[in-house]
Order: C-alpha cells, then structure tokens, then sequence
C-alpha cells in the first residue's frame, strides 16, 4: 500500500507506543490519541538491535540527551560483587518513562501543559496533530472504505470518528485487541513489581558509589531486584539530581496479589496501584522483606524511596496484528506483554511503528503481509524468551542467586 498524505489516522492509545506511531504518520495525517537474545533478534529484522534510537535519530528534532550506562553488576546478598558485565566501550542510553514521553510529546503534537521539552521547529508538510484525553473507546465498525471509531467521554458523551487507519497501541488490556480478538486474555502469572525512585543525593557515599553508571541486579529464590540510575526531575541529568530507579520481582499467589493490590482506602485493584495508594502496613511489611534479603546497598535504597508502587505481570500475545481488510493495526502492548526482564516492551513498541512506516511510505518496501508475520514472529518469540526468563528467575535456581537460609515470602 503506498503512503497517502490524504489519509486521516485514529490511534488508540495516548502512551508511548501510540506517540511512536503517531510520530512516523506526521506529515499531512489528521491524528486523534484516546487514552484509557532480544537484541539480535531485533538485528535480524533490519534494526541496529536498538529500536528505540533508530527511531529518536530518525524522528526526535529536540535532540534531548539522555543519561548513559555501560553494564551489570551482579551483588552477592552482603554486597559484595560476584560478577560484571560491560565496560568494554559498549554503553546504552537511558531515559525515564516520563523524559520518553515528554521527547515524543514535543515530536508529536508540541508538548502538554506540563511538559518541559521544548518542541522542535514546525517543518513544511507536517500534519495536524490532536491529543484528546478522557474518552475510551467503545466499538469499531467497517463504513465502506473507512473505520468509525465509537467512543465515550467521562462525562458520557457519545460520539464516533472515521478514519481510513486505526492503530490500536492502548497497551496489555488493549480494547481494539478485545473488539477484534476477544479469545486472547491477559493473564496474571504469579508475580509482580515493585517500583520506585529516590534522588541519588539522599543516599549514602557507598551506594552512590555502586551504583555508578551500571545496573545492579541482585537474586534470591523467588525474588530479583534491579537498581540502576535514570534522569532526574524533567530530564535533569546534573549529578546528584539523578534518581536511583528500583524494579523488584517478587512472588505472590492469587490471594496475596489480592490482598497487596487493595489499597489504602480498601478499593481492590486487578493489575496495578499507583504511587501513594499502597496499604501502611503491606508497605512495612515489604521493608521487612527487603531489609532481610536485599544487599545493603539496595535496601537503603528500598527503604528511602517514599512512594512505591505495584504492578502485577502479565502475558498476552495475539493471534493476528492486521484486521478490517487492512485497516486496523495492532502495535506494542496490544500485540504482546512482554516480560520486563526482557527490557523489550518499549522497543518492540518502537520497532512497530517503524515496520508501519515501511508499509505505509511509497519507497518503505515492505508489505502488510511481511509486516503481519515479522510483528507476530517477533513477539512470539520475545514472549517466549520473557518467560523463560521469568521462570528462572522466579521459580528456578539462578546461577546469580545467593540464597542463603532465607525466604523472600513474606
């Protein structure tokens, strides 16, 4: 199909894989936002293995820098380093969510009212570009060439948008993915994530030390946590102002999610709580766990993060990424969840929206079919070696593990 400037675009999905491929369709598309071995693998696919740069070097007119790292370090239980990875002149740039988002905020429609990266120069050709919040979607329907788009706002009011494409990028519990494909479920799979950050300069010389400019990862039975540093308040990448950013995995059965996910004003939640919503006492209870069985360093940085908050993993992975005789597309999330222990999600979500650009641009060279099976081959295969990962580390022995005599249950 060659690219028609003609063409207007719905995107389903204000998050960064909806900025993504919004950002590739910019020149003279109408766009509506509703919100409600990886790296050779992406090699094969004819990315440099990093999709995310391929894209900001293709697309990102603000230049915003970023922070940069160059290994892992994997700690025994007391602190100590029991292996490193890196440090041969290989790095890897590093961004927060929120830096991620305001870059592509600024490429895609100038940036929001709180945004503090400023948007690139309008160039001849460039589309209109519209962000609309608050409204989900309701029900797609085929209207000769086009697709209507029935959504709802949160004060109920109905309305409907046609669009020769839709792009559904509306994340794990994708609403365009259900409409299309209600068969494929999200599935919980007995663990979660625990997340926060704490400014670097609120930790001790030792931890700061550590941390340095590579990840820490540490392992227990039934347990990992990852540490490693990322830009400060709006993009800040000044010493001292930097956050030291903690994932953790941990178990948890059906009755403990249900009882960890209920918050502190006793409303139960299905795959997330959001930062200050914790119960008092389940977070105690974890600063328990990690005094217990974090090195040192990494529950300092545990027990001064303020605010953390929960998010339970899934999978999902769908059949079919290509619906309405080629007129709705699946990209990200909606295709697949993919493990974090992968650090592929945002990548695939970025890797699709450039397959799209190949299909939709007259000199891409890449057709809907070629672009059908690379997606879903792709995630297949990335799902697939998620859970691997997962498995091992959460319900195996790992080689990096220092076990000793505890438990991670609580």
């Amino acid at each position: 199909m060659a690219y028609n400037t003609s063409k207007k675009v719905v995107i389903v999905g204000g998050s960064l894989g909806g900025l993504f491929t919004g950002i590739v369709f910019g020149a003279g598309i109408a766009f509506y936002l509703m919100i409600p071995p990886i790296q050779e693998a992406m090699k094969n696919l004819g990315t440099s293995g990093a999709p995310i740069v391929d894209f900001l070097e293709q697309y990102d007119g603000t230049k915003t820098p970023t922070l940069t790292a160059d290994g892992i370090q994997y700690l025994n239980k007391d602190g100590s380093i029991k292996f490193t990875t890196g440090g041969d002149g290989i790095t890897a740039q590093v961004a927060s969510w929120d830096l991620l988002y305001n870059i592509l905020r600024a490429n895609f429609d100038g940036g929001h009212e709180a945004g503090y990266v400023a948007a690139p120069p309008e160039m001849e050709g460039d589309g209109v570009a519209n962000y609309v919040s608050d409204v989900r979607v309701t029900d797609l329907t085929e209207v000769d060439e086009l697709v209507e788009v029935g959504y709802e706002s949160v004060d109920g009011r109905k309305g409907a948008l046609q669009a020769d494409i839709v792009i559904g990028a509306d994340g794990p519990s994708s609403t365009v993915r259900k409409l299309l494909l209600p068969e494929v479920e999200r599935t919980y799979v007995g663990y979660v994530t625990w997340r926060g950050t704490v400014k670097e300069s609120l930790l001790s010389d030792e931890t700061r030390t550590l941390l340095g400019t590579k990840s820490c990862i540490a392992f227990t039975r039934g347990s990992q946590v990852v540490c490693y540093k990322i830009p400060g308040l709006k993009g800040s990448l000044v010493p001292g102002d930097l956050f030291a950013n903690l994932v953790w995995y941990q178990n948890h059965d059906q009755a403990e999610l249900k009882r960890i996910l209920t918050d502190s004003d006793d409303v139960s939640h299905k795959y997330s709580l959001k930062i200050g919503k914790i119960d008092p006492k389940v977070k105690e209870e974890q600063g328990k766990v990690a005094a217990a069985i974090f090195p040192p360093q990494l529950a300092e940085v545990w027990q001064k993060i303020e605010s953390p908050f929960i998010q339970a993993i899934t999978d999902s992975l769908t059949t079919k990424s290509v619906f309405m005789n080629e007129k709705v597309f699946l990209v990200g999330d909606a295709v697949a969840t993919l493990r974090p222990h992968t650090s592929a999600g945002t990548s695939q979500a970025a890797m699709n929206a450039l397959f799209l650009k190949k299909v939709f641009d007259k000199e891409g060279g890449m057709s809907i079919e070629e672009r059908e099976k690379t997606t879903v081959g792709w995630a297949t295969f990335a799902k697939k070696l998620g859970v691997q990962m997962g498995n091992l580390s959460q319900f195996g022995d790992h080689p990096m593990a220092d076990n000793g005599e505890l438990s991670s249950k609580m």
